[in-house]
């Protein structure tokens, strides 16, 4: 195939016989995109200390930003950045927080997560929320603070960077439900 554009365009056996039909159309062909990494090149680390390590920072976090009830948790692997990694999601709720104490800890929580180093964003319509994230050393981590006026319900979820595992064990992981 030609390095002109146009000559690409009329040598390709779809796109110049769109430009035969339509010549009243703009027809721009964009390269290829280039090839997902698919091995992140780190050494492989285990699940299980990462699994509690990540816990316990998002316990943390509800403790810094909430301090006060017992949140309901759910928790589980997600896909990495590379083939050869995974992410540890957890979510946490509580339920019948009232509207003043929700939006109370939506407003203190900018502050108190640019303090721990993260990036903040609150966007300014929509539901409640505060989004951040900081870097890792595989992606970013990601925190979503939110409240739900409707069913007074309180959340946190925090997924983790990524962490190279090796591509079997991330097929375990995610088939896994814990």
């Amino acid at each position: 195939m030609s390095n002109d554009p146009a000559a690409a365009v009329n040598e390709d056996p779809f796109w110049s016989v769109v430009r035969r039909r339509h010549p009243d159309l703009d027809i721009v062909v964009l390269p290829p995109e280039a090839p997902p990494v698919t091995d992140s090149g780190l050494p492989e680390r285990a699940a299980e200390p990462f699994a509690e390590f990540v816990t316990a920072e998002a316990d943390g976090c509800w403790a810094r930003l909430v301090s006060h009830g017992m949140p309901v948790q759910s928790v589980r692997w997600i896909p990495g950045p590379t083939d050869d990694s995974v992410r540890r999601s957890i979510t946490l709720t509580l339920d019948d927080a009232p509207a003043a104490v929700g939006i109370g800890h939506l407003r203190d929580a900018e502050t108190l997560l640019t303090a721990d180093g993260w990036q903040v964003f609150t966007p300014p319509t929509g539901l409640p929320r505060v989004l951040a994230d900081r870097p890792g050393e595989l992606g970013s981590e990601s925190l979503l603070f939110g409240y739900a006026p409707d069913t007074g319900r309180l959340f946190l979820r925090l997924t983790s960077a990524g962490l190279p595992v090796g591509t079997s064990r991330v097929r375990e992981l995610i088939g896994s439900a814990s």
